[in-house]
C-alpha cells in the first residue's frame, strides 16, 4: 500500500509550520523559560527540512542537493531539540554546547557523503535520530521533583520515544532490506515513516506545550507565596501551612509550635546604612536562615525584619530548645554588606500548641509577645541601638 508523497509533505509541512509558531509564542511569552528558543530555532530546521521534500517532489532538483538539505536540517533540528530538553531539565552546560555546534559540520558532511545512497543515507540520519529521540525522552523523564512534573512531560517524551521507534525501525530496513528504501523520498518504507513522524511530532508538540504551560503556572503560583526579596515563603505560604498545621494536630493530637523572630536595631541600620543595606541583610539572613533549619523545619518571612519557624511533630518538638540555640550560632555575628558592616542579633519568641493557645491567632500574639519581651530584656541590658551606633562594625 503506497501513500500520496505529496499529500504527506504538505501535511508535514502544515504542522511544522504550526509547531513553529507554538514555540515562537511560547518563547515570546516566557522568555526566560530555557529550551523554549531552541525548540523554536528546531522547528525553523524542520519546516526547512520538510519545504526540501516538497520542492523535491514537485521540482527536479540538482541530484543529491535535496538529500544534502533535508537531512542536515533534520538532524541539526534534532540535535537542537535534544539541548533544548536537557536545559528545559535545568541542565545547562557550555562545554556541552560548543560540542553541539561543533556536531552540526558533521551532519553536513555526512548527509553530503550519503547523497546519492539513499539507504546509508537512511541508516545513518535515522541511527543518529534514534539516540537523539531517546536522549530527549529520558531527559524529559528523569528524576522528575514531583508526580505532576512527570505526568507533564510524559506525553512529549512519549513522542520522543515513538519517533525513536520509527527512525530504529527505517534504520534496521535501511540495513536489512535496502532495496525498500532505495527509491529515496518514493519509496513506500519512507512514505510510512513520514505518516508515522506527523502523529508522533504533533503528539511531541502538544506535549511540549502542556509541559512548558505546567512550569509557567507553576512558576506564577510559586512567586505568589514566595517573598520578593528573600526567596523564603511570603505570609500567605506561611497561613497556608499554619492552617495545615493545625487541621494535622487536631486530627492527630500531635503537637506543633511556632517562633518568631525579628532582627535587633534593624531600623538603624536602615537609617545608618540605608534601605538597600537593610534588603542585603535579610537576604543574608535568609541564607543563613536556610542553612540553620532541620529538615522537618518550614520558615517564611512575615514581613519588614520578622521571620517566622514552624516546627512539626513530637520529637522535633523535644529539640526545641537545641534548634533555638542553633539559630542563635547560625543567624547571630558579624555581617559584610556593600555599604558596611554590622553585629547582627536577634531575638526570638516560642508559642507551642496547645500548651500556650489552641488557635493559630494566639499561637502567633503570645509569639510575638515573647519575642518582645527577649527583646527589650535585651535592651535593658544592652541598648541595641546604642551598641550598633558604638560598635565598629557598623561603619
Amino acid at each position: 500500500m503506497t501513500l500520496d508523497l505529496t499529500t504527506l509533505t504538505l501535511v508535514m509541512m502544515a504542522l511544522a509550520l504550526s509547531s513553529t509558531l507554538v514555540f515562537l509564542l511560547i518563547w515570546l511569552i516566557n522568555r526566560q523559560m530555557p529550551g523554549v528558543l531552541l525548540w523554536f530555532i528546531s522547528s525553523c530546521l524542520m519546516l526547512g527540512s520538510v519545504i526540501t521534500n516538497l520542492l523535491s517532489t514537485l521540482v527536479e532538483l540538482p541530484p543529491g542537493v535535496g538529500a544534502v538539505v533535508s537531512n542536515s536540517l533534520s538532524l541539526s533540528g534534532g540535535i537542537l531539540i535534544l539541548e533544548g530538553a536537557l536545559r528545559f531539565r535545568g541542565w545547562t552546560s557550555a562545554r556541552r554546547w560548543q560540542l553541539v555546534l561543533c556536531l552540526i559540520p558533521v551532519f553536513v558532511f555526512l548527509s553530503w557523503l550519503n547523497r546519492f545512497d539513499a539507504p546509508a543515507r537512511y541508516m545513518v540520519h535515522d541511527t543518529i535520530m534514534l539516540v537523539i529521540s531517546l536522549g530527549s525522552a529520558t531527559a524529559l523523564l528523569w528524576k522528575p521533583t514531583d508526580l505532576e512534573e512527570f505526568w507533564t512531560h510524559l506525553m512529549a517524551a512519549t513522542g520522543n520515544l515513538f519517533m525513536a521507534v520509527v527512525a530504529g525501525g527505517r534504520a534496521g530496513v535501511a540495513i536489512f532490506n535496502s532495496d525498500s528504501v532505495a527509491a529515496g523520498l518514493s519509496s513506500t518504507g519512507t512514505q510510512w515513516y513520514l505518516f508515522a513522524a506527523i502523529m508522533f511530532y504533533m503528539s511531541w508538540t502538544f506535549g511540549l506545550s502542556v509541559a512548558c504551560y505546567s512550569r509557567s503556572r507553576r512558576e506564577v503560583m510559586q512567586l505568589a507565596r514566595e517573598d520578593d526579596l528573600t526567596g523564603l515563603p511570603n505570609r500567605r505560604s506561611l497561613d497556608e501551612r499554619l492552617a495545615m498545621a493545625m487541621a494535622d494536630a487536631r486530627r492527630s493530637r500531635e503537637g506543633f509550635a511556632v517562633i518568631m523572630m525579628d532582627v535587633n536595631g534593624f531600623k538603624r541600620v536602615n537609617d545608618e546604612l540605608g534601605h538597600r543595606a537593610g534588603d542585603e541583610l535579610l537576604i543574608e539572613l535568609a541564607a543563613r536562615l536556610r542553612h540553620a533549619l532541620r529538615e522537618v523545619d518550614y520558615a517564611g518571612r512575615l514581613g519588614g525584619d520578622e521571620f517566622l519557624i514552624i516546627v512539626r511533630g513530637d520529637v522535633a518538638l523535644k529539640g526545641l530548645d537545641m534548634l533555638v540555640e542553633r539559630l542563635h550560632n547560625y543567624l547571630e555575628g558579624a555581617m559584610e554588606l556593600r555599604d558596611g558592616r554590622v553585629d547582627v542579633k536577634i531575638s526570638m519568641g516560642i508559642a507551642e500548641w496547645v500548651k500556650d493557645s489552641d488557635t493559630i491567632d494566639g499561637l502567633l500574639r503570645m509569639a510575638d509577645a515573647r519575642m518582645y519581651q527577649q527583646k527589650h530584656a535585651k535592651e535593658r541590658v544592652s541598648d541595641p541601638v546604642r551598641k550598633l551606633d558604638a560598635s565598629p562594625l557598623l561603619n
